[in-house]
């Protein structure tokens, strides 16, 4: 069975650094295992093939300005697409939109109106500072940074006390490096390594300090370099946020226009030490101490989330394929399904078309299987409906699916269903031993009504 398209647009080079490059494929890696990823890039280095190896596909765009069109050549309408650099338009946003698809843009810079149905910024901006539709969701905050996986896990490695690592990106076209590294040198810094990209064209006077210069780093050899280091000095742009998982004290700064808000923000929630702007870094107070811990452990499910709810399709019972029915009737006849359910028996396929025929004439039924491409997630129903009053509700999850949040993303959807038809009171009736759906539903808005030998009735008010 097909699985959902996400294609990533992203490019990286000389004049554009790898940034771009490197968040979107770190969403990609985050993805991979429910989506069936790609991702296009124009003319991919080396380095960038290496690095999209264990993640996804790439696919090559001219270096010109004919990459934009030939990219939409690809697109059937029904693909995710994820932008991810500031010179996408509105209009070419709306290009992609109407072929068909949805359409994420990752931004930091909130500086053009937004077609897109998401729009992501791991950066503290408030939504209201993006120009957007309606209907777009505007994803800010920490709680969505595009870190790759191994920062995803803190590393298992010794951290040296007082060590220091300098980065600045793959470019620093001012050499910042060179220079923070001698400024640290002449506060008594030894244990200084810095790392720098393939675009960095000052070797040999950053060689010239004694440090321990690194290079071509994979995103594991990044994490492990930053799990044993006790200080960072980075600029306010993704990496700053990589040094931050791996429990680093990270002297951050800024020294282009679009790390400005970032840096603001990440000083102003002290989560970092600020070294404001970087050319013209002048001191460095390693005394400081006035800083506080930041979790990314939510990172992956709450971005996932976000796929999950664009690429879900929810159909009618009544509506469905004999290819979408039947995966229906064989998930639900499944043991670890069954046995949750108040008819426990096996049955029939043609017994359960004769059940989805009869939910047409049902006014107190409303059943929806729920797809991500071809794959069926999940089944969500509501029954005993009285308009304007209540209806009990229940949902089963194809096991593929247990497990990655797509309960709340689904209840979220049906729950919106269902307030049409005036309902403003749902309950449910969960076995005793259903221990992972007592705590869904314990765990969320709802509140226990009461309780038998064998059940336990929720009721949510909406």
């Amino acid at each position: 069975m097909s699985r959902q398209k996400v294609y990533f647009r992203a490019d990286a080079g000389a004049g554009i650094g790898y940034g771009h490059f490197i968040r979107s494929l770190a969403l990609a890696d985050m993805l991979k295992s429910d989506f069936d990823c790609t991702m296009f890039t124009q003319t991919p280095t080396a380095y960038q093939i290496a690095e999209a190896e264990n993640v996804c596909q790439i696919v090559p765009l001219p270096a010109d300005e004919s990459r934009f069109d030939k990219f939409l050549t690809y697109l059937t309408g029904e693909e995710i697409v994820v932008l991810d650099n500031y010179f996408y338009t509105t209009e070419y946003q709306q290009q992609i939109k109407d072929k068909g698809c949805k359409l994420v843009c990752i931004d930091d810079m909130h500086d053009k109106h937004f077609v897109a149905d998401v729009v992501i910024n791991h950066a503290f901006v408030p939504a209201e500072e993006y120009d957007v539709e309606d209907y777009t969701q505007v994803c800010t905050g920490p709680k969505y940074a595009l870190l790759r996986g191994p920062f995803l896990q803190q590393q298992s490695v010794d951290r040296h006390p007082h060590s220091w690592v300098v980065t600045i990106g793959g470019l620093d076209e001012p050499n910042i490096t060179t220079l923070a590294v001698k400024k640290l040198q002449d506060i008594g810094v030894k244990d200084i390594t810095a790392i720098v990209g393939d675009g960095f064209r000052y070797y040999d006077e950053l060689r010239k300090t004694g440090v321990k210069v690194l290079s071509r780093l994979t995103a594991q050899q990044m994490a492990e370099t930053f799990a044993q280091t006790e200080n960072v000095l980075c600029c306010a742009s993704t990496v700053c946020y990589e040094a931050l998982s791996q429990g680093c004290k990270v002297y951050a700064g800024w020294y282009v226009d679009n790390q400005v808000e970032v840096f603001q923000n990440l000083s102003d929630a002290k989560y970092i030490i600020p070294l404001g702007n970087l050319l013209d870094l002048s001191s460095i107070d390693v005394q400081y101490t006035n800083i506080v811990s930041i979790s990314f452990e939510k990172v992956r499910s709450n971005l996932c989330s976000i796929f999950y709810r664009l690429a879900l399709r929810m159909v009618n019972y009544v509506d469905m394929t004999i290819e979408e029915s039947r995966q229906v009737w064989e998930t639900r006849n499944l043991p670890q399904i069954r046995e949750w359910m108040r008819n426990k028996d096996r049955f029939s396929f043609e017994s359960h078309c004769a059940f989805v025929e009869s939910l047409r004439s049902a006014k107190d039924k409303l059943y929806y299987a729920f797809f991500i491409g071809s794959q069926l997630v999940g089944s969500y129903d509501f029954i005993h409906i009285i308009d304007g009053k209540s209806a009990e509700c229940g949902i089963f999850l194809h096991p593929a699916w247990q497990g990655k949040g797509l309960s709340l993303v689904i209840e979220s959807i049906m729950e919106s269903l269902i307030k049409k038809r005036g309902i403003c009171r749902i309950t449910s009736d969960v076995y005793k031993n259903n221990i992972k759906s007592n705590l869904f539903l314990g765990g969320g808005s709802y509140r226990i009504l009461s309780q038998d030998d064998e059940f336990i009735y929720f009721e949510k008010t909406l």
